[in-house]
């Protein structure tokens, strides 16, 4: 299970009121998710993203969920 106490996201001018939906979906994302160990992280930063104006939310939180998982995985190897 992944527990997340606070998300932080920064996102670039003109997404900002895209920014609950997205939190919202990568929480979704992050809870389908199955860790093999139990793990704590005090914080977890993932590498900026470009995206174009027209991507949708759920492709914006699947890269983060897939850049998060790609920390947490990289840490426990």
């Amino acid at each position: 299970m992944i527990e997340i106490e606070r998300l932080r996201l920064r996102l670039p001018q003109g997404f900002e009121h895209r920014a609950t939906a997205i939190a919202r979906l990568v929480g979704e994302a992050l809870a389908t998710r199955h860790l093999a160990q139990d793990q704590v992280f005090e914080a977890i930063s993932v590498a900026p993203q470009r995206l174009p104006l027209n991507t949708s939310d759920s492709e914006i939180a699947s890269r983060i969920v897939a850049e998060m998982v790609t920390v947490i995985e990289g840490r426990t190897a």
